[in-house]
């Protein structure tokens, strides 16, 4: 579901040949990846040589098997990766930065404009005491999956507002689909997805953020109404009579197929649902879920699966960062990530526009666009939160669903392992950046 590359940076200056007014700069960059195997960054690292004569960058493959376990001891001998990729949940970035590994690379942020591309709610994922520590890589969201086809049949246009929305799901049922809206719930963590957004749109970023780095507590009431609202969905069918006993393989082979109208899920589906729907996947496109409540605002779901990393003492750092901008800045770099299947942070505007993707995919990110001056929120909970709280999270929602759990207990509950992971300095440190 998302791309978890780990990539980094030596660098060797090359004695100059008599009569050169300059010497070259040789950055190596290692990539996860099987050797011989051609990526994206051999693209970006060709683009970046032509226009920077003065630096060489060369791709290096390491499989992942092998970079990871390499990965902490050579950056603490001084001999590891310049510039790489990282994980950004819990324990991950607190090591590196824990343990002197890394750049702060705040300087950059503001030197560079950065806080223009990077939306503030990754930023706190990447950040802690007031400097940023990663600039956010690739970007996974999630948005209403529907079947415009029996939308049309039906007479249901796109709902704006929840009084449409619940009137559609009536539509849906009369017209005899069990299951309007499919979770895939016996796997859990698809029953997550809708936690994490329902969770941003009651409690807004700000509550998100008071939580995971601040004295909120999952208890708060926006996330026990959250909790109510998906519950009081469950009951009333829209998941299906049994949502639980469905698997997500089985939940999206009836929605390409046609059986299953709508599901909430995020752009990975995407390569497979052109496979398995063929000449229909012209039928499906996707919306924003509508406000649950009056006055609530839509809040994209945005989260990332790694953040790039200098290592502390490069002596390349500066170049670390011209290839960043590079890739992340500049409308070619952003096109070729697209193209390659890799979202980049923020707003993508022209980039989308040039990029050669399919129109579901175009549909699903102009949809987070649209609503991105809102704020965003985490789109998987799950994956920045402590492992104890996920297991939690996981069991509890599937309780919520069968109703042999309250909104309250199961919230109860995960304060409870929230708390206990919070004694313990399992959870992330607190982002943002200071002011200048």
């Amino acid at each position: 579901m998302k791309n978890f590359l780990a990539a980094g940076v030596a660098f060797a200056v090359l004695a100059g040949l008599p009569g050169t007014l300059s010497a070259q700069t040789e950055v190596v960059v290692w990539v996860a990846g099987e050797p011989g195997q051609t990526t994206i960054y051999d693209e970006l690292a060709e683009a970046f040589n032509a226009k920077n004569p003065d630096a060489k960058i060369t791709v290096v493959k390491n499989s992942s098997d092998l970079f990871n376990p390499a990965l902490i001891p050579a950056l603490s001998a001084g001999e590891g990766p310049d510039l790489f990729t990282f994980g950004t949940g819990p324990g991950q970035p607190a090591a590196l930065i824990a343990g002197g590994l890394v750049a702060d690379l705040t300087d950059a942020y503001f030197e560079h404009g950065w806080g223009d591309t990077i939306p503030e709610g990754i930023v706190v994922q990447t950040s802690s005491d007031g400097k940023l520590w990663a600039f956010g890589n690739e970007v996974e969201t999630t948005g209403m999956f529907y079947n415009k086809a029996i939308f049309a049949e039906n007479g249901i246009e796109v709902p704006t507002t929840w009084a449409e929305m619940e009137a559609a799901v009536a539509k849906l049922q009369e017209a005899g689909f069990d299951t309007p809206i499919g979770l895939g719930a016996a796997d859990k963590w698809p029953i997550s997805h809708w936690q994490s957004m329902m969770f941003g749109r009651y409690a807004g970023p700000e509550g998100i953020e008071d939580v995971l780095f601040g004295d909120g507590e999952w208890t708060d009431a926006h996330f026990v109404a959250a909790s109510a609202k998906l519950q009081e969905m469950g009951k009333a069918g829209w998941f299906g009579s049994t949502p639980v006993a469905i698997g997500y393989g089985e939940l999206m082979d009836r929605f390409w197929a046609g059986e299953i109208p709508m599901t909430f899920t995020g752009p990975w589906v995407i390569g497979g649902g052109i496979e398995a729907a063929g000449d229909r996947i012209g039928d499906y496109s996707v919306f924003a879920v509508p406000p649950f409540e009056d006055g609530q605002k839509i809040h994209p779901t945005n989260s990332i699966g790694s953040g790039w990393y200098i290592r502390q003492g490069s002596e390349g750092a500066d170049i670390a960062v011209q290839f960043l901008n590079s890739m992340f800045l500049e409308t070619d770099g952003r096109v070729a990530l697209l193209n390659a299947g890799t979202i980049p942070v923020g707003a993508l505007d022209d980039a989308l526009a040039e990029a050669e993707m399919s129109p579901l995919a175009v549909d699903i990110w102009k949809t987070s666009d649209d609503h991105a001056a809102n704020g965003t929120v985490p789109a998987f909970l799950d994956t920045i939160t402590p492992g104890s709280l996920t297991t939690v999270s996981y069991d509890g929602l599937q309780a919520l669903l069968l109703d042999v759990m309250t909104p309250e207990e199961f919230t109860s509950e995960m304060q409870s392992a929230w708390s206990s992971a919070k004694e313990a300095g399992e959870i992330m440190l607190p982002g943002g950046i200071a002011e200048r």
